[in-house]
């Protein structure tokens, strides 16, 4: 019996050593979501001692159809003083822009964790109208126990504001540091609000690292390429009458007469016209004719003798 007992509790003290390494190896599950609302650790890591970390960065393109967006999320869950005991990264490409950003509210709120949160939007306009303002801030309002010398801009206690954080937070004694910073620009023509670090890390002893940028571009529409103009048909060359090119003078060029030396160097395949060819023709000319004199008084000479010798 006694030997059972032993044998029993060896087992049970080896099911719970296995039991307790599982629990404490196990990386925890991811806590975000990517999408147009999109969230990152709300609720965990409440256990003191715990350490948390969300990173988000957006990347809006606005349409006049819509757009896109590209989100990067980086979320790391581990000891207060080692975070990044278990981090993941995630980059997905949206249908349409992201509207708004919830994360790391009411997170890490057992006594000395820690909390470091960021977001970092960019919206790019395209082909759409768009004004810029400085960003809207509510943050650090009952937080810190009243300490507030890290959150810029402070008192921030705009209603509605786009960027809402660390409100209701590190408090509980013995802060360790609390670090807020709003920063950037928005636009009514896409709104996007971010709401980080509210009601989290009030265990004591706490330390919160958060902070949010927006950033607004706006880009007009790209022009399409004006059509070229046509160029005027050269007339270097105008058309003859046969179809072979027929060589036309310069603006300005003396116009050569028919007759002159040179015309038919610019004229190649018309009849020589020149000077000493118009001499040569009538040269030949008058010679054929003084042959055909010749020829017509020898005749009438033969014809005289014959009619003679018939008499």
């Amino acid at each position: 019996m006694r030997r059972f007992v032993t044998l029993l509790s060896t087992g049970m003290l080896a099911f719970a050593l296995l039991v307790g390494v599982t629990l404490t190896s196990a990386p925890p599950a991811s806590a975000a979501t990517i999408a147009a609302t999109t969230t990152c650790s709300n609720g965990v890591d409440n256990t003191p001692g715990l350490g948390l970390i969300c990173e988000v960065s957006v990347e809006n393109t606005i349409t006049a159809s819509g757009g896109t967006a590209t989100v990067t999320v980086r979320e790391c869950h581990g000891a207060a003083g080692d975070p990044e005991a278990s981090c993941s990264t995630v980059t997905s490409v949206l249908t349409e822009p992201v509207t708004a950003i919830t994360q790391c509210n009411d997170a890490t709120n057992g006594g000395g964790g820690t909390l470091r949160c960021s977001v970092d939007i960019v919206n790019t306009f395209v082909g759409v109208s768009a004004t810029t303002n400085a960003v809207s801030v509510n943050q650090c309002v009952g937080s810190g126990d009243g300490i507030t010398i890290g959150c810029v801009p402070f008192p921030a206690t705009t209603t509605g504001a786009t960027i809402t954080q660390c409100n209701g937070s590190a408090n509980g004694g013995t802060l360790v540091g609390l670090i807020c910073t709003a920063t950037g620009t928005e636009s009514s023509a896409h709104l996007v609000t971010i709401n980080q670090c509210n009601g989290s890390t009030n265990g004591g002893g706490a330390l919160v690292i958060c902070s949010a940028n927006m950033t607004n571009i706006v880009l007009a529409p790209t022009a399409s390429p004006a059509p070229s103009a046509t160029a005027a048909p050269s007339e270097a060359a105008a058309p003859s009458a046969t179809g072979t090119p027929v060589p036309t003078a310069a603006p300005g060029a003396a116009v050569p007469v028919f007759g002159s030396p040179s015309i038919n160097s610019l004229f190649p395949g018309l009849p020589d016209t020149s000077v000493s060819a118009q001499t040569a023709e009538h040269v030949n000319g008058v010679g054929l004719l003084a042959l055909a004199g010749v020829a017509l008084l020898t005749g009438l000479f033969l014809v005289s003798g014959s009619r003679r010798k018939g008499a």
